[in-house]
């Protein structure tokens, strides 16, 4: 029930549906994260798919809840929170225990910081004791890490436990454009504060390896790219507030500015690139863009650090883009995103994304891969083989979690991902894609 005196807010935006360019942006993203961890020299900017997918998971979720309350007049938490755990838990912790039986196994030399790593995963505090950029402040405390993806999953993890209780207080006093606001104004510091080279809301600890790992965590919390976030919440409520069809300048400028958005989004994962940066050397032109990125400034290095506006540059690039696939599908970018092998390859994001650390370790460590496989061919050779290992897992663990999160799902229909439309539940149990495309109830991805 709405607060008494004031009406609740309404999106006015059409239900989300199927939009297959969201699919094929997470396949092209878990092929950039394969082969960044695969060969990271190749363009350490490509860490920037992250903040894409941020992007994108927020805009998705808070869409989705504002559907749900003008459907329902409601937001079930329950069921929220239940399609969250079903959805991401189970292949997760499966991650984690095969890596315990390896480690334990095979290499138990790394069992400590396995077990300190795996508590803080699955307590959704990775980020905060394992943080992004510790390597650069501390590399000794990277040196056994295994799971070290589960940052992202751990930031995800704790928007989720808060976005639908805020979405649904500030839908009944109706605050949602405030709330998109605030958020704004708080991404916009976020993003300033890392072009300053300041990586956390506190300074580095002077002697980090010894530090307080929370102190630590939070000095370097920005790396973490809350913002992102914040700019897919805000996103989603610039399009509840676009009604359908869209008015006619939005149609006809929203595809130009899309496509912009596309290249620059893209453009930007890839000038850290140390190609590129040998290429102009070649030719005896200065490179404006330092290829390594720490989280402060090296003394005697000149040249502008990717990380410094990198994440905010490919972030807001990236949201015209995905409005445009969301309202306008016949967008040609979005057709050609819609390429089925990607499609297919974006719905296995989550679990090659949460596994490939593993693969990697079995093949370059316990197989001795790392001795044999060249330069030139490791990337998609393990990306290929990553791919391969997952399907098991994609069809035996996520496909079947599928199913059970229907049993939560807060509507009666729900995305048949064979023809891209609604079917009744019951319909969808039966199915060998049993929803959980672009249109599901929580707009699932796999980061980086």
């Amino acid at each position: 029930m709405a607060t008494q005196g004031v009406a609740p807010f309404r999106s006015v935006a059409p239900r989300m549906g199927f939009v297959g360019g969201f699919d094929g942006v997470r396949g092209i993203g878990i092929l950039m994260v394969l082969f960044n961890h695969a060969y990271s020299d190749l363009s350490p900017s490509f860490a920037g798919i992250i903040d894409v997918f941020f992007v994108m998971s927020a805009f998705l979720i808070t869409t989705l809840l504002l559907q749900e309350y003008r459907d329902q007049d409601t937001i079930n938490m329950r069921k929220f929170y239940a399609r969250r755990a079903v959805r991401l838990l189970p292949s997760a912790y499966l991650c984690i225990v095969a890596w315990i039986v390896i480690t334990v196994l095979f290499a138990r030399e790394r069992l400590t910081t396995l077990l300190a790593e795996s508590a803080a995963a699955v307590t959704y505090l990775y980020e905060i004791f394992f943080p992004v950029g510790l390597g650069s402040i501390a590399p000794e405390l990277t040196t056994h890490l295994s799971i070290d993806q589960f940052w992202s999953l751990a930031v995800e993890e704790q928007f989720y436990l808060l976005i639908a209780v805020t979405v649904l207080v500030c839908i009944r006093k109706r605050w949602m454009v405030q709330l998109a606001v605030g958020l704004a104004v708080v991404a916009t510091w976020i993003g300033f504060q890392r072009w300053l080279g300041h990586p956390g809301p506190i300074p580095i600890p002077a002697d980090p390896q010894n530090a307080n790992p929370v102190a630590r965590g939070l000095s370097l919390f920005w790396l973490s790219r809350p913002d992102s976030l914040m700019w897919g919440v805000g996103l989603a409520v610039v399009n509840s507030k676009l009604p359908d069809p869209l008015p006619a300048v939005w149609r006809r400028w929203l595809p130009k500015v899309g496509i912009v958005g596309l290249v620059v989004a893209f453009a930007s994962m890839l000038l850290a690139s140390g190609f590129l940066n040998e290429t102009f050397a070649k030719v005896g032109l200065p490179y404006p863009f330092v290829p390594m990125e720490p989280p402060t400034p090296v003394q005697g290095e000149s040249g502008i650090y990717w990380i410094n506006f990198g994440h905010t540059l490919t972030a807001l690039a990236f949201a015209p883009a995905m409005l445009c696939m969301a309202r306008h599908k016949e967008w040609y970018a979005n057709r050609a995103l819609s390429w089925k092998p990607l499609r297919f390859l974006g719905r296995m994001s989550y679990t090659v994304y949460v596994w490939h650390t593993l693969v990697y370790f079995v093949i370059l460590d316990l197989l001795g891969g790392d001795a044999f496989l060249g330069q030139k061919w490791r990337a998609p050779i393990l990306a290929a083989i990553t791919i391969v290992t997952c399907l098991p897992i994609f069809y035996g663990v996520e496909q079947r979690m599928l199913r059970v999160k229907l049993r939560f799902a807060s509507e009666k229909e729900v995305l048949d991902l064979n023809t891209g439309k609604m079917v009744p539940i019951e319909v969808a149990r039966g199915s060998d894609n049993p929803g959980g495309g672009s249109g599901d109830a929580d707009g699932d991805r796999g980061p980086a």
